[in-house]
């Protein structure tokens, strides 16, 4: 059995690695940068310091690191070019080295400008030609292509002229016009289609985002707080009505299901088809915004349930009280979500019980334990039942990872606040850390439901585990 199950933990290892590498790649291809967003005024605050501004910010975040063990670019791009902050200036260098092929120049060049830039924004000379020198250095730091670079540096030339600080500015610009002609000059265009591979060693985003995840360090929402402290209570209050919903689901389709093929064709049979067909069929909202008119009205005289929805004031804090007294408090609003996710569990596993029992009553085992004279109750629970678990072993697999994420529906017709309310809420705000951490969970508990099917299957029948496939 050990070995088993070793062997089942160590084909979900790469299966978990793979989604690992899915959700870290899909957080890192969405639009937007989390460092201009969470840290917009910091940006702001320092003209001419944009690159020191956002590695400060982009530290904070963990962010200051290559994405990656490995980097795959073409042969001009240095192995520290991740270094190049903000993004923006990295992708307009990014596209000079492509149509140059040679980095030092490029580099060279962008220091030039930045030099430059600084030099001639500092001069105190507020005439109509400085300013129209001011924008257009704002074009020719936002150029990314040879042409618009030439053409903006003679035109900077010639505002020089009118300009009675132009001694101070032409050592600089003399600079700039010749790396711009370097550049030109020193194309290498066959480079850029050789490949070149860089080892960034351990230190980098992935490896601290993965090991952070598996030591509870869940990074930051978009709020600044630990993802972990905003997940946990949602968290709690999802696997609680999750766990309650499907607990009481199989702990009345199971034995409904024996009933059901035991009696197979009867009225009781099909009467109870019928219902589940039913509540199977009827979606969520209308199931419980049904159960909230009976339950809340005055059909009895008096509503059964006073209030059926929970807001935010109602979620629970971890430091003012234990999660066990906060559910005690809350338990009557509990009932009605509980009721709708139960139900409509409950005609799958009894459909899904019925089925397996009577595969399993057509075996020739059955028939035999029959012609020896075993009275029902034996054939039923003691031959058939445990053979007849296996598409109830599935479900359970299945309906693991539900337990955490929840019923985004039935949640927000009930104005629950659980995972599924928090996801949508993230997931409206961009805010990736979060999506990420619940991603990460629920691929987590996919693999582990996956695990524990494979377990069951071997405990409900040992030749599962001896089997070629096993």
């Amino acid at each position: 059995m050990l070995r088993y199950f070793l062997r089942r933990l160590l084909i979900a290892m790469p299966t978990l690695l793979i989604v690992s590498l899915a959700v870290f790649g899909i957080s890192k291809c969405a639009p937007g940068d989390p460092v201009e967003a969470l840290f917009p005024e910091e940006l702001r605050s320092e003209p001419g310091r944009e690159a020191e501004q956002y590695q400060r910010a982009a530290r904070q975040l963990g962010l200051d690191k290559p994405v990656f063990y490995l980097t795959l670019a073409p042969a001009p791009f240095p192995d520290t070019f991740w270094k190049v902050y903000p993004p923006v200036r990295r992708e307009r260098l990014s596209k000079l080295v492509f149509q140059t092929g040679n980095w030092p120049d490029v580099s060279l060049y962008d220091s030039s400008l930045s030099a430059f830039s600084h030099t001639a924004l500092s001069l105190g000379d507020t005439s109509e030609t400085r300013r129209s020198l001011a924008q257009e250095l704002s074009v020719l730091a936002t150029a990314s292509r040879l042409e618009e670079i030439e053409a903006s540096t003679r035109k900077i030339s010639s505002l020089l002229d009118a300009l009675p600080v132009r001694e101070k500015l032409m050592p600089d610009l003399t600079i700039l016009q010749s790396c711009v002609q370097r550049m030109q000059q020193n194309k290498q265009p066959l480079k850029i289609y050789l490949p070149a591979l860089y080892w960034n060693g351990t230190d980098n985003q992935y490896h601290t985002w993965i090991t952070g995840y598996m030591t509870g360090n869940w990074g930051l929402t978009r709020r600044m707080k630990p993802v972990w402290e905003e997940v946990r209570p949602a968290l709690l209050a999802t696997a609680t009505l999750s766990g309650i919903a499907m607990l009481l689901a199989f702990l009345i389709a199971i034995p409904l299901g024996v009933e059901m093929a035991r009696f197979r064709n009867s009225r009781f049979d099909r009467w109870s088809k019928q219902l589940l067909f039913f509540l199977h069929s009827m979606p969520v909202f209308w199931l419980g915004g049904l159960l909230v008119i009976f339950f809340t009205g005055n059909i009895f005289g008096k509503p059964l349930v006073d209030n059926p929805y929970l807001d935010v004031t109602d979620q629970w804090l971890a430091g003012t009280e234990t999660f066990i007294s906060w559910f005690a408090r809350k338990l009557p609003r509990f009932i009605l979500p509980v009721t709708v996710l139960t139900l409509h569990a409950l005609a799958l596993i009894a459909m899904q019980m019925r089925g397996g029992m009577l595969e399993t009553l057509r075996q020739d085992y059955i028939r035999t334990a029959r012609s020896k004279g075993l009275n029902d109750d034996d054939i039923y629970w003691k031959h058939a039942f445990r053979n007849a678990l296996f598409p109830i072993i599935t479900l359970v697999g299945a309906l693991l990872p539900a337990l955490l994420t929840g019923s985004l529906v039935v949640e927000t017709l009930f104005n629950f606040p659980g995972l599924g309310l928090k996801t949508q809420t993230a997931f409206l705000n961009h805010d990736l850390g979060t999506l990420s951490a619940i991603l990460m969970a629920v691929a987590i508990l996919t693999i582990t439901g996956n695990l524990i099917a494979d377990m069951m299957y071997a405990l409900a029948d040992p030749r599962v585990r001896f089997s070629s496939s096993a």
